[in-house]
């Protein structure tokens, strides 16, 4: 089984994922409609999120697993270096942009400093009265950031030790701050548990580790296998709609069914388990869901969803106040601003990130600091 099918039908679910947000955000499904249980039902498309951190999990485990070299510097450089060119040109970009579209707006900075620099540097993601500032949905990038600095440690350990152990360390950490600091008047720092079980990496590190135990588990059962039918394929639909309706049904009188702790225990726990034997069908069966997901559209779509997923709540705004307020067209729109910021921004800026020897200027530096050190002494 060659990595270009393989990375071609993950990369259109990435496309799924974020439009499914985009449907969480935007539910024109009204109940008169569709009724209220579709109309609920598609209220929970937030599960996109639980999709990409699972999605996460497998691929920087996949890539990274076998060649982990911490003891090298360089290696260690250069793998920080590749996460922030997936991550931080694009985000800081929208989020600047962002800031300055609200300064247009009121003619003012309605923002403190302090909050602009919480929301470029991902610490608005450990805040509760900050996580929603800026770009909103940015509170899931520090979720990843903190599982990309994470994830060398976790693969080193668990060629020793079972997985269960650093995911029972992180958790308890996570505890741990919440108790600290949830009667500290600090932004909201690890404020409450339903925080820290919704919206940081230490709740939510079971979706990332689901997503390393697959890669393991394909690494050493399926990778070289012929593919078969699609038998994974349709049960980890079924698994996932399943979940999307207990969430309905748990909800009660909450928004969301993620407001309420069996509805966080299915969205962080079960939910994950449906999305990783999905993707292990995607990548190892044949099935008409995989077929559409390589088509060359839905690759594009998913390797611009990125830049999809962060401007489409500030984008479909503008567009429907200024273009069309027809939600397809603006939807489509959308992509096709996406897909050419990718191609003239995302790109070319991560790219170019990549191909910068950061390590010969940090030992460079470092051997103009020294001297200047001894020289004192």
């Amino acid at each position: 089984m060659g990595k270009a099918s393989f990375f071609n039908e993950l990369t259109g679910i990435r496309a799924i994922a974020a439009f499914m947000v985009f449907m969480h955000h935007y539910n024109y499904f009204t109940e008169p409609m569709v009724g209220s249980f579709m109309h609920n039902f598609i209220n929970e498309f937030h599960i996109g999120v639980p999709i990409f951190f699972v999605l996460s999990g497998f691929l920087i485990c996949y890539r990274y697993y076998d060649n982990i070299k911490l003891h090298d510097n360089r290696w260690t450089v250069q793998y920080i270096q590749n996460r922030v060119a997936r991550i931080y040109p694009m985000y800081f970009l929208v989020t600047t942009g962002t800031f300055l579209l609200i300064i247009l707006k009121f003619q003012q900075w309605p923002h403190s400093t302090m909050i602009y620099l919480a929301n470029i540097t991902f610490v608005k993601g450990f805040c509760d009265s900050l996580k929603f500032t800026g770009v909103g949905q940015g509170w899931t990038l520090t979720v990843e950031e903190c599982f990309y600095f994470t994830a060398p440690v976790i693969f080193l350990l668990s060629r020793k030790i079972k997985l269960i152990v650093p995911f029972l360390v992180i958790f308890t950490v996570g505890v741990l701050l919440v108790l600290v600091f949830r009667n500290v008047d600090f932004y909201g720092f690890f404020c409450s548990f339903k925080f820290m079980f919704f919206f940081t990496f230490f709740g939510r590190c079971f979706e990332f580790f689901v997503g390393i135990s697959l890669a393991l588990l394909y690494k050493r059962s399926y990778e070289n296998q012929k593919e078969g039918r699609c038998y994974r394929t349709v049960a980890g639909v079924l698994w996932i709609i399943l979940c999307l309706s207990a969430l309905v049904l748990v909800k009660g009188d909450e928004k969301y069914g993620t407001e309420t702790p069996a509805g966080i225990f299915i969205n962080n726990i079960i939910l994950p388990i449906g999305v990783a034997i999905l993707l292990l069908g995607l990548i190892t069966e044949k099935s008409l869901l995989k077929r559409i997901l390589s088509t060359r559209l839905l690759v594009l779509l998913g390797k611009s969803s990125y830049t999809f997923y962060l401007m489409h709540v500030g984008v479909m705004v503008l567009l429907t106040a200024t273009i069309t307020s027809n939600p397809l067209i603006g939807f489509i729109i959308a992509n096709i601003i996406s897909v050419a910021l990718f191609k003239l921004i995302e790109e070319p800026s991560n790219n170019f990130i990549r191909k910068i020897d950061f390590y010969a200027g940090l030992s460079w530096l470092k051997k103009r600091m020294i001297p200047a050190h001894e020289g004192k002494e």
